[in-house]
């Protein structure tokens, strides 16, 4: 089904820059300024504390995408949300990186006591008939529910604030001047940091730390993807297995 922009007056759709499991997004113009156009497919509760959180990181100075509301005031039609686009590269160098990890730790220390987004629940809280954003844990095999719950189980003590959930470097965007933006907030949500520097292109946690992060992030994407990515979760649980022999 087509996305319908009409709400938007002169938001006009221009190329597709990612369509996946969950999200369908559009660069688009709106009065010559480039816009992003996304479709969500998160419940209406859901999407409202995602766009929530992104007008609070920007009235707490990070540079996100804010939203462009609907002529009748509308923030999200359908699913559909108009947002800033936000130029800039993506992250290649350590610095880079490190700029990045930075941002992230701001993220967290600035949303400690955060509300949980609606559908979701740290790992800390996960059972064998959970369910949290795409994990559905009563749908994993025993063996492989008890390797993940295991890893949980290890950070059940870790402080939570909103995570982002895909700090990857095609959600960044870094201007000249070193500072850096942060896209795609569908998998937020009040989770353990350690998702979010786990997987980062420099180390910023201690090497013990690292080695629990890395088994999180394993885990967490097994079971995330076990439905919506059935081959991208069993090679994260392949090497969560590697992992927990050594």
């Amino acid at each position: 089904m087509a996305i319908d922009t009409t709400p938007w007056r002169s938001v006009e759709l221009r190329e597709r820059v990612a369509e996946g499991n969950r999200n369908e997004v559009w660069r688009a113009t709106r009065g010559g300024d480039d816009v992003s156009v996304r479709r969500s497919r998160r419940s209406v509760a859901s999407l409202d504390w995602e766009l929530d959180l992104i007008a609070h990181l920007d009235r707490d100075g990070f540079v996100v995408p804010t939203v462009i509301e609907s002529d009748d005031g509308r923030r999200h039609i359908d699913g559909v949300v108009v947002q800033r686009w936000l130029s800039g590269r993506p992250p290649t160098s350590a610095n880079d990186w490190t700029l990045v990890a930075q941002t992230l730790q701001r993220l967290h220390r600035s949303t400690t006591g955060y509300d949980q987004r609606p559908g979701c629940c740290a790992v800390s809280r996960l059972d064998r008939s959970s369910v949290s954003v795409d994990a559905d844990l009563s749908v994993l095999p025993d063996d492989v529910a008890a390797d993940v719950l295991g890893v949980f189980a290890d950070v059940a003590a870790m402080p939570v604030s909103v995570i982002h959930g895909d700090p990857m470097a095609g959600n960044i965007r870094l201007s000249d001047d070193g500072d850096v933006g942060l896209l795609d907030f569908d998998e937020s949500r009040v989770d353990v940091a350690w998702h979010d520097l786990s997987n980062l292109e420099v180390q910023v946690l201690d090497d013990a730390e690292h080695a629990r992060a890395l088994k999180l992030s394993d885990a967490w994407e097994t079971a995330n993807g076990w439905v919506a990515e059935p081959r991208y979760a069993r090679r994260r649980l392949a090497a969560l297995r590697a992992s927990l022999r050594r």
